[in-house]
């Protein structure tokens, strides 16, 4: 699927989003990288955050590259759902008609986002490299989310695939994750 969007929406991208349940590297690894690409890309970036017991973090190894930026909206919530995140619907209602990246670590909070988004919302485009799967053991439930995000998302994609998109349209070279760094002429790297 080919989108371009310049919007993104981070759902609980925290490694203490789900209680008793780590993400996994490589889900932590593709959001670091999809918030990079985004920041250089210059994306409207908004976070909805699920409040844990402490709201300011420091940083750590864990959270380096997924805290929020000062300059990004951050939505907290107190429940799985996104429902109770004081000012993301008006965001959300915003940005209707328009489409938008998401990513989620927990899988209870995407399936709430995408059922607001889904007549009056935006067109969410699902970010595959941050997979919400780890939570989800039973091969069934996995099979059953997949079928929902399909119904209700308007399509996914890669960052591989939001890289070479991005370059095919803005003409701005983003270089991929294995491409020689330094080489010169090559545009931006990622």
């Amino acid at each position: 699927m080919q989108v371009q969007a310049n919007r993104l929406l981070c759902i609980d991208l925290q490694v203490d989003a789900v209680p008793g349940c780590v993400p996994d590297p490589s889900s932590i690894f593709g959001a670091r990288q999809l918030l990079t690409l985004g920041r250089r890309l210059g994306w409207t970036i908004a976070h909805a955050r699920r409040r844990s017991q402490v709201v300011i973090r420091a940083r750590n190894g864990a959270q380096a590259g997924l805290n929020p930026m000062m300059t990004e909206q951050v939505f907290f919530h107190d429940d799985r759902s996104i429902a109770g995140s004081t000012g993301l619907a008006d965001l959300l209602y915003s940005w209707r008609g328009e489409t938008v990246y998401v990513a989620a670590f927990d899988h209870v909070a995407l399936l709430s986002c995408l059922l607001a988004c889904h007549e009056n919302g935006p067109k969410l485009v699902l970010v595959e490299d941050v997979p919400p799967l780890q939570t989800l053991s039973d091969p069934a439930a996995k099979q059953d989310f997949r079928g929902a995000t399909t119904r209700l998302a308007a399509g996914s994609t890669t960052i591989g695939g939001i890289i070479k998109e991005s370059s095919r349209r803005t003409g701005i070279r983003v270089a991929s994750i294995n491409d020689a760094i330094g080489e010169t002429g090559r545009g931006m790297s990622v």
